[in-house]
C-alpha cells in the first residue's frame, strides 16, 4: 500500500449511470440509487463508486500502517489503515 502511495497516483472523479453500474462486476457494491453516481479512479489502480471526500493525489495521504484486515465476502476485503 505504501508503495502505491509513493507512486504518487492521481485521483480523478468520473460519473456513471446508477442503472448501468450493476452490470460492472469490477465495482464493489455499487450504490442502489438512481441517476448519476460519482466514481473515484486512482490511476491504473482502481475505479469504485464513492460518496466520500478524497485527496487529489494519493501521496497526500503519507505513510500508512495496516490496523486490520477482514474478509467481507468471497472476493472482498476490508482493510483498516492509520497514518504512520
Amino acid at each position: 500500500m505504501n508503495e502505491l502511495i509513493r507512486a504518487d497516483a492521481k485521483v480523478t472523479i468520473e460519473w456513471g449511470s446508477a442503472e448501468k453500474l450493476p452490470a460492472r462486476p469490477e465495482l464493489v457494491k455499487p450504490p442502489k440509487s438512481f441517476g448519476r453516481v460519482r466514481l473515484l479512479r486512482i490511476d491504473s489502480v482502481d475505479l469504485q463508486a464513492c460518496g466520500g471526500t478524497h485527496v487529489a493525489n494519493v501521496s497526500a495521504i503519507g505513510t500508512v500502517i495496516v490496523t486490520r484486515f477482514e474478509g467481507t465476502g468471497r472476493q472482498n476485503r476490508r482493510v483498516g489503515v492509520a497514518v504512520a
